[in-house]
């Protein structure tokens, strides 16, 4: 589906794995909860989509237009590659904790300083 429009359109929790997205328009799209995997994504525009806990692993962004998306929930680590990805005013990418409630590697919990 290269060069697809689906801008504005719910595709909450739709299985897209392995699909062909590159330069879709994507553009304030909602996939929320949505099946990503392996997905080839490569300079789609997906400003101000909402992406939230979609399954990307594995999923190519290269060049793909991120701005003002949603991403919260998203394991954007678990992407095969963001190379050129644009991702200002992203949300979620360093809002959610890496690290789990609870002792640090230094013994204090998150937010003490010793």
């Amino acid at each position: 589906m290269p060069r697809t429009n689906l801008s504005g359109k719910d595709l909450s929790r739709a299985n897209l794995s392995n699909s062909d997205l590159n330069r879709a328009n994507l553009r304030d799209t909602t996939l929320a909860g949505a099946y990503l995997r392996d997905a080839d994504l490569t300079g789609a525009d997906l400003r101000g989509s909402h992406l939230e806990g979609a399954n990307v692993a594995g999923s190519t962004f290269d060049g793909a237009d991120l701005r003002d998306a949603d991403l919260c929930g998203v394991d954007m680590t678990a992407a095969a590659s963001m190379v050129g990805a644009r991702l200002e005013g992203a949300v979620g990418l360093l809002n959610d904790p890496v690290v789990p409630p609870g002792p640090t590697q230094h013994g204090l919990e998150a937010g003490e300083t010793g």
